[in-house]
């Protein structure tokens, strides 16, 4: 049965597309952009004791902040599992599983998970300044009206300053740019063009004008910039908090691959199944292009460490989670639904359902926040958390790329996914 384009309530889903756009961020013409910079120096400023261990900080957006983490399972929300049960339950920092530090932090909304990479625990103290949307600019507010800070001396940079003048920070991990990409625009149309269009005449999203505007080589050149300049940012915040360059180890990260192609996914196109059950309404066209949508975001980034590099003359190591969830992406073959395993008494054991949060919006009974679509669950948090722990390499830091397991269900000595490290 082919599916047609007005069919029940998902057609009526696309009136809610702040869907995925607002998981990671729209497109903000009325926020108020902040000019990147370093925090303000002070010539008096002398950094904390270097003991042994340290603070490692996060900064960046959805990825890095860790949003989605609270859960330990993706389920389509409608069929045969009860809420309340265990095996639906998120994870175990239950309903305060996200942390929004209010004044502290400041940012409403982003989902900072205490699953999050940063927190990786032994010697070594955290703090998870990113923040859900976020772009290299401060949004003062959004359009939703939340206060979103950026890679900016009254954002993110501000706060870090203040960590780094209390306690000795030994690392800081940045992801940013995806959002400076139209990221979230970009799946928010490819979902748009499924829900509203028939596999006959598919409206696909590789083939929109305005988000194939958004990859363009003069965009990518403008990013990277941007994303040169928070690096930059960084880096002088540090410098004027009194830090030696080798006193600390800076980390880019790049952005993994969410979506399996379409020779690798459970559903069909046609039919219901694929928005319905798996909650990955994309076209086979879309899943297939999507790689070289994420080729261009991690190709910048790459760039734009290479330019911070020879502007700042600060080493900068390279974390690469392109391939990290292969054979666990939404709705990839292999993959499980909480409900399909829900008599599983090992806790280990849900590590096969490792499988990305499906898409949501308000207009679907899903039990998802729109700002969690798309993103690792609480098991991707702690497969990304194992692969920063190896770059991280207890303070002496090396670049490399994170594979994903042979066997997800196998963890290691800290409960994470034995990812495979692979030096640069």
């Amino acid at each position: 049965m082919l599916r047609t384009t007005k069919t029940s309530r998902w057609a009526s889903a696309v009136l809610a597309l702040t869907l995925v756009a607002a998981a990671c961020g729209n497109d903000d013409d009325a926020a108020v952009q902040v000019d990147r910079g370093a925090a303000a120096a002070d010539d008096d400023a002398t950094p904390p004791s270097r003991a042994v261990g340290g603070v490692v900080v996060s900064l960046g957006d959805s990825y890095i902040a860790g949003t989605a983490g609270r859960w330990k399972g993706n389920s389509n929300g409608y069929t045969n599992i009860p809420r309340n049960t265990e095996a639906f339950q998120r994870s175990d920092t239950g309903a305060d599983a996200y942390d929004n530090y209010g004044v502290v932090h400041p940012g409403d909304d982003c989902f900072r998970s205490r699953s999050a990479e940063i927190h990786i625990g032994g010697l070594w103290a955290s703090e998870n300044l990113a923040c859900s949307a976020a772009r290299t600019y401060d949004q003062y507010p959004d359009e939703d009206g939340n206060d979103k800070p950026g890679i900016t001396a009254t954002g993110q940079l501000g706060l870090l300053q203040q960590v780094a003048a209390e306690r000795p920070v030994a690392m800081v991990v940045l992801s940013i740019g995806g959002n400076d990409f139209g990221f979230g625009p970009i799946v928010a149309a490819c979902v748009q063009g499924f829900l509203t269009s028939s596999s006959l005449a598919p409206s696909l999203c590789s083939e929109d004008q305005e988000v194939l505007a958004k990859l363009t080589p003069e965009a990518a050149a403008s990013v990277q910039t941007s994303i040169a300049g928070a690096l930059g940012g960084i880096v002088q915040t540090m410098r004027d908090a009194g830090y030696a360059d080798t006193d600390w180890t800076l980390v880019s990260q790049n952005y993994p691959n969410p979506l399996a192609p379409s020779t690798a996914q459970r559903y069909r196109q046609f039919g219901y199944d694929r928005q319905v059950k798996g909650g990955c309404p994309f076209y086979d066209a879309d899943l297939d292009w999507f790689p070289t949508v994420l080729d261009t975001v991690n190709g910048t980034v790459a760039k734009a460490v290479a330019e911070a590099e020879a502007a700042t003359g600060k080493d900068i190591e390279t974390m690469d989670l392109t391939r990290i969830f292969e054979g666990r992406r939404l709705c990839e073959s292999g993959t499980k639904l909480v409900e399909e395993t829900a008599n599983e008494a090992d806790q280990l054991q849900y590590v096969e359902r490792i499988e990305m949060i499906r898409v949501s919006s308000k207009l679907l009974d899903t039990p998802y926040d729109v700002n969690e679509s798309v993103h690792p669950n609480f098991f991707g948090q702690l497969a990304m958390r194992s692969c920063l722990r190896q770059v991280f390499n207890d303070g002496d830091a090396r670049s490399g790329a994170c594979l994903p397991p042979a066997d997800w269900a196998v963890v290691d000595a800290n409960g994470e996914p034995t990812v495979t490290f692979v030096p640069a």
